[in-house]
């Protein structure tokens, strides 16, 4: 858990919204997936992990956040290990919110919520139970809070680039011919785990690697996947762990048993991409510049970008794209994760690579240290 100093400073401004926008109370929906930039804010303002369905919380007008709870055991669960220090328990999660509202004379007015993870159906249920409350969507306002990263918030972003940097030693030590896709997997996410990692989005592929004939396929999840690895192939993941609720992610390919020049020269240009990107990335630089900059590069080499490049990552992994046409300025303490994806006119899908970068006062900061070198596996 966050310090009580956390708790304070974040309630704190949940109350300032609440009375800047003129609502009544913000209702905060959570759910276990990697979500958009709002799916965080429940877990943001509770400090809540959710692992199973819908959880809901109230956040009133003096600060007090109230969780709705199933019974007993889940009350004393949310309030020893959250922000939260009330719970009102009831089977029905849109019952135990309409029933939190009343209890505090909140039956008509504005109501701030989550468009983007409120069920419809729940939406539904709210308007009819209570036909004089407005929902009002306060996505963006959150989100703005959230970007206004503490000491803390920073500290826990550094500690999970550490592990990512763990999670890539355990890819080049794993990833040999003969292993499975499923193996390598294990064996990272077994590292990370030992160092504090809560969860983990892992995605990775492998097959040979030729600038050519083909790229790599597609990232995939490797929950069914089962392919051995052989000598000559290339393994790309993109190794992602969480840390007290906030994501890093570091992207790399690397070469099974044998050099390969194409896939060096593919990363060469993605590396000197970044680098590009990293002499104009401090705060106050649009997202979208970021892109161009990258863009400019990969072009002067011959080359053509694509997407993914990027996303920012906190809470939620994917907090806000890197794309073009974005203009949100970066601000210190957001992380920046940055892998473009470099094709050719041969290619329809290339090699991955990339990490994540804390925007600072000055610039950035790297939280992670891995080589940029190839590195080539043994068998």
């Amino acid at each position: 858990m966050f310090s009580e100093n956390e708790r304070k400073r974040r309630l704190d401004a949940a109350a300032q919204l609440i009375k800047d926008e003129g609502l009544e109370a913000i209702y905060l929906i959570g759910n276990g997936t990697v979500g958009t930039n709002s799916f965080g804010c429940f877990r943001y303002f509770t400090d809540n992990r959710v692992f199973f369905y819908l959880s809901s919380a109230v956040i009133t007008p003096d600060g007090n956040i109230i969780g709705v709870v199933n019974n007993q055991m889940g009350r004393l669960n949310l309030i020893r290990s959250s922000f939260v220090r009330e719970a009102i328990i009831n089977g029905d999660q849109v019952d135990g919110v309409v029933e939190i509202l009343k209890s505090h004379g909140i039956t008509k007015g504005r109501l701030g919520v989550f468009f983007e993870v409120l069920p419809s159906a729940w939406m539904h249920r709210l308007q009819t139970a209570m036909p004089e409350l407005e929902l009002v969507d306060v996505s963006e306002q959150v989100f703005a809070l959230r970007t206004q990263k503490s000491a803390e918030e920073i500290e826990a972003q550094r500690i999970c680039g550490k592990i990512a940097d763990a999670g890539y030693k355990a890819l080049c030590e794993a990833a040999k011919p003969g292993v499975r896709e499923n193996e390598v997997v294990a064996a990272v996410d077994r590292t990370m785990q030992k160092l504090g990692m809560e969860e983990s989005f892992m995605l990775i592929t492998s097959g040979r690697f030729s600038a050519e004939k083909h790229g790599l396929p597609t990232l995939h999840n490797t929950a069914s996947i089962n392919r051995v690895i052989e000598a000559g192939d290339s393994v790309a993941m993109e190794i992602t762990p969480r840390y007290r609720g906030y994501w890093t992610q570091i992207v790399r390919t690397i070469s099974v048993g044998e050099p390969n020049a194409d896939l060096d020269e593919f990363r060469r240009i993605i590396v000197g991409a970044i680098d590009a990107a990293k002499t104009i990335l401090k705060a106050g630089i649009p997202v979208g510049d970021v892109v161009k900059k990258m863009r400019q590069y990969i072009e002067g080499e011959g080359y053509r970008l694509s997407m993914p490049c990027g996303h920012i990552a906190a809470i939620d992994l994917n907090e806000e794209r890197l794309v073009e046409d974005n203009t949100r300025p970066l601000t210190p303490g957001m992380l920046v994760i940055i892998h473009p994806t470099v094709l050719n006119d041969k290619l329809s899908s290339g090699i991955f690579w990339g990490e994540s970068y804390l925007i600072t006062e000055e610039g950035y900061e790297a939280v992670m240290e891995s080589p940029s070198e190839l590195h080539i596996s043994q068998a």
